[in-house]
Formats: C-alpha cells, sequence, structure tokens
C-alpha cells in the first residue's frame, strides 16, 4: 500500500506539471493577482484613503417641503431629505470621507423653520446627511447666525450626536471653538478647521461662535491642527456670489493656507463653480485648492447656479508621508420642477428631464452640452474630469 501511494502521488504531481506547462502563461494582471507581494515593492506600505467633497446644501423652502412630503403627514413636523440625494448616496457612500458645506443652519425646529432669506433647516437633515454617506460638516456660512446664538447652541446639540462625524464652523463655547476636530481612517488622521468672509450684517454674540477669516487665527488653528493631525484640511467660505472668477481675496488666503502647509482648501459660497488649482508655498509644498463646488442641493433660480462639482480624491500615505493623488472633478447638476428634487451627476442626466427642469427647460434647453463645456472651462485641462460626454 505504501509502494503504491507513493507511485500514485508521483503520478498525480507530474500530470500537475505537464497541465501547467502546458497552459498559456498567466498574463501579467492575473499574475499580480495570485503571487505574493514582492519584497521592497514600493506599494506595499501606502495606505490609501479615498475623499470626496460637494458644495453648498441649502434648506430652501422647496427642499423642506419636499422633505415633509416624503414622511408623514405635510406639516406634522417629519421630514425624509434622503430622497433629494439617493441617486448620489451610493458614490458617497464608497468614499472613505466625504465632506459637505451645510449651508444653512439646524438652529432647532422650536425657532420656526424658514428658507431664504433667515434660514432655519430642520433638525432631520442632519439624520439625511449622516444616511447619505458624510462624516465631514461644514456649519459656516455668512447664514451661521440666521437664528442668533441660540440657534448655535441648537446646531452644536444636533451634530454632537452622531459618532464618528465632525462638525466645524459654529461654536457654543469658547472651549467648543479651541478644540481642532479630527476624524481618523486607516491610521490616518485628518482634522478639518473652517472659515466665512461674514455673517450677513448679523453682530457676533462673541469672539468665538463664527470663524471668520482672520490671519492671525489662521495661523493658530493651522499651528494646533498640523500638531494633533497628519492632513489639515481648510473649509473656506469666500468669494463673490455667482462669479466664477477668483477674487484677490480669496487668492491671498489660499497662498496663506498653502504657506502653512495645509493640504486641501475646500471654497464655498459662490453658488456656482470656480477653478481648481495647485497653489505652491512657501516651503515648494503643494495645497489643492477649490476655490468653489457651486451648489450640491438647492433651488436657486439662475441658471448657473443649477450646475456644481464634486471632487474626488486619494489622500495617500508613503513612508509617513500623506500626498494627493488620484484629483477627478465630477459635475453634478441640480434637478427640480417635475415635483422632485434632488442632485445627480451631469453625466446622468438626460434632455427629457432637462425639458422638466424648472429654471432649464426655457432659459438652457442644451444645458448638458453647456455645462459640460462650461466645466472645462472653469476647471481648467490639468485635473480629470467625469462628465460623461
Amino acid at each position: 500500500k505504501t509502494i503504491g501511494f507513493i507511485v500514485g502521488t508521483i503520478c498525480i504531481v507530474g500530470l500537475g506539471c505537464m497541465i501547467y506547462l502546458a497552459m498559456d502563461k498567466p498574463s501579467t494582471s492575473m499574475a499580480d493577482s495570485i503571487t505574493m507581494p514582492v519584497e521592497n515593492n514600493e506599494d506595499n506600505d501606502r495606505e490609501v484613503v479615498s475623499f470626496l467633497a460637494v458644495g453648498d446644501n441649502i434648506g430652501h423652502e422647496r427642499v423642506y417641503t419636499y422633505a415633509d412630503e416624503n414622511k408623514g403627514s405635510l406639516g406634522d413636523g417629519q421630514y425624509d431629505f434622503t430622497r433629494s440625494y439617493e441617486k448620489m448616496k451610493e458614490t458617497i457612500q464608497e468614499a472613505d470621507l466625504a465632506f459637505i458645506n451645510q449651508e444653512t443652519i439646524l438652529g432647532g425646529d422650536t425657532l420656526g423653520i424658514s428658507g431664504y432669506p433667515a434660514f432655519n433647516t430642520p433638525t432631520q437633515m442632519a439624520q439625511g446627511l449622516i444616511d447619505t454617506g458624510f462624516d465631514m460638516i461644514n456649519g459656516a456660512s455668512n447664514h451661521s447666525l440666521d437664528k442668533g446664538f441660540e440657534g448655535i447652541k441648537n446646531a452644536g446639540s444636533t451634530w454632537r450626536q452622531f459618532e464618528d462625524v465632525i462638525y466645524v464652523g459654529t461654536y457654543d463655547s469658547q472651549e467648543d471653538a479651541d478644540t481642532i476636530r479630527t476624524i481618523e481612517r486607516k491610521g490616518i488622521t485628518f482634522s478639518l478647521l473652517a472659515y466665512t468672509y461674514g455673517t450677513n450684517g448679523y453682530a457676533l454674540p462673541n469672539d468665538y461662535a463664527v470663524p471668520l477669516f482672520d490671519e492671525d487665527k489662521i495661523r493658530s488653528d493651522v499651528e494646533k491642527a498640523k500638531a494633533v493631525s497628519d492632513v489639515v484640511i481648510v473649509s473656506a467660505h469666500w468669494g463673490d456670489e455667482g462669479s466664477a472668477t477668483v477674487t484677490e481675496e480669496q487668492k491671498h488666503y489660499a497662498q496663506l493656507f498653502a504657506d502653512l502647509g495645509v493640504d486641501l482648501v475646500i471654497g464655498t459660497h459662490s453658488h456656482v463653480i470656480q477653478p481648481l488649482e495647485w497653489v505652491t508655498g512657501t516651503n515648494g509644498n503643494r495645497t489643492l485648492v477649490a476655490y468653489s463646488l457651486g451648489n450640491f442641493l438647492s433651488t436657486m433660480e439662475t441658471v448657473d447656479t443649477q450646475l456644481g462639482g464634486m471632487l474626488s480624491l486619494d489622500f495617500v500615505e508613503d513612508n509617513g508621508d500623506v500626498v494627493i493623488e488620484n484629483v477627478v472633478w465630477t459635475s453634478l447638476i441640480n434637478h427640480f420642477g417635475d415635483g422632485t428634487f434632488q442632485v445627480m451627476k451631469l453625466k446622468e442626466y438626460n434632455e427629457a428631464l432637462n425639458r422638466e427642469h424648472f429654471v432649464l427647460k426655457e432659459n438652457l434647453p442644451n444645458a448638458i452640452e453647456v455645462f459640460t463645456k462650461n466645466t472645462k472651462d472653469i476647471i481648467g485641462e490639468e485635473f480629470h474630469f467625469d462628465i460623461g460626454e
């Protein structure tokens, strides 16, 4: 039995060798997928965190009325905002980190829900954004004080209910304002800072409630952020509304952020898209600056405000350094006018929807073609686009 077993084994092994030699050589991709990592492979120690950012999420009356219609009875105080984001949800949830600018304050429902010009967005918007996949939220905007300091306190208590989510831009105490928000993914720690150009004329109730652009404060904040994180991201609420042109003030602060070693600047406020560029700091470092991602969800009634952008990229850790790679700009479009109020990718839009759009059906019947061209003209040719042509 022993001799027979040995002979049989030799035959099986030999047959296996002949079959292998008769096979075609595996392709490079197949070989890479089945072989063990090669020693000294540069990619072995690279950790990759995928990131995306979108622009202004605005709680217009039509937006929250649609959410009201989607849950319970109209006027019962129950809202479901997820329908507005359902066409973006899968993409957003796939990212390791996702940023959004919550333009309008979640000031507490007891203060009265309201739209333009002094907003108070239902607190259930927070759950809607979390369910959609966002975990980095900015609240520093010109609407931060629309419901006064009481609104800021209510917003803080709302966002603090969620774990593994960071909210910046409004603060209800000095200690709150002094605390650098950080979040970790795959061993990489990210910090988020936020500043706004103003608060629509509302006087600041104290020194800490809403962070305004101030060079001394920015220098101090960035220094503290760099001490507790590997990556520093800044949310900058700046620029001129309705203009795709970057202002001198935006350029000034973009350069300051680069000089201080900030990794990424996410611009908001203009409600239209603005250029994307690398800014070189005094130490030779490069800071990626998205001057404006435009609107994410809104029902503004001008043509250019229907086109938004989503910035996608990878933060790659390699031997202790974290760099930005694989930068992609995806065009987005607000759609409303046929009973729905949604945001979607421009490449998934079609002419039938264009004919139903409240703004575009009369003012821009060829919106897909025009928005595709406008994206390339404004963003520039240096970066990759996900437009769908």
